[in-house]
């Protein structure tokens, strides 16, 4: 079945349709929600919010898309929306004229590790980098996009962002060490 069919079906109240989208989609999604919550049982809150998002809204599907980008996007402003309300995510919204003063950090490239260990590496920075980096490396969204997704400026993403990579850098090189002697 196409996407349109498909979307088509689920507006109508299809539940075998509605079922194929929660089989082909929630996996992706369920990804996208543990990788913002940082821990399963708020992943699972956000996870449901998006879905019903998703489901209440496929008759505005505009098909500039695909389905499978609408339907993440929904799973990262849903994400977003919980972290504001719990709090989580703290942004500053002005930056001091300094902003050149603060360098850049590149992730090594020799860097090689598993997900698994990446993502435990992630958990350990600041929620509102973990949001950075998730928007800017792994959504690929640019320090315009994330500013508006956010409310910050865009010279916020981006020391938000050196920050980030610099954090990580650090977090990496300590658990290398450490899995390097033993400790």
């Amino acid at each position: 079945m196409d996407e349109k069919k498909l979307i088509q079906a689920c507006c109508k109240g299809d539940i075998k349709a509605q079922k194929i989208v929660y089989e082909n989609f929630g996996p992706k999604l369920m990804g996208i929600c543990i990788r913002y919550a940082g821990n399963r049982e708020d992943a699972e809150e956000i996870f449901h919010d998006s879905l019903i998002k998703v489901f209440n809204n496929l008759n505005k599907f505009k098909f500039e898309s695909s389905l499978q980008t609408w339907i993440s996007r929904i799973g990262i402003n849903t994400s977003l929306d919980f972290l504001r309300k719990r709090k989580k995510i703290l942004f500053l919204g002005y930056i001091s004229d300094h902003i050149s003063e603060i360098e850049d950090y590149d992730i090594p490239a020799e860097i090689s590790i598993e997900a698994e260990t990446a993502m435990k590496l992630m958990k350990t920075l600041p929620t509102n980098q973990q949001v950075i980096i998730n928007l800017f490396i792994i959504e690929e969204m640019n320090h315009r996009e994330i500013a508006q997704q956010l409310g910050i400026s865009e010279e916020a993403s981006r020391v938000q962002l050196s920050r980030a990579k610099k954090s990580l850098v650090e977090v990496y090189n300590s658990y290398k060490s450490r899995n390097e002697y033993g400790k």
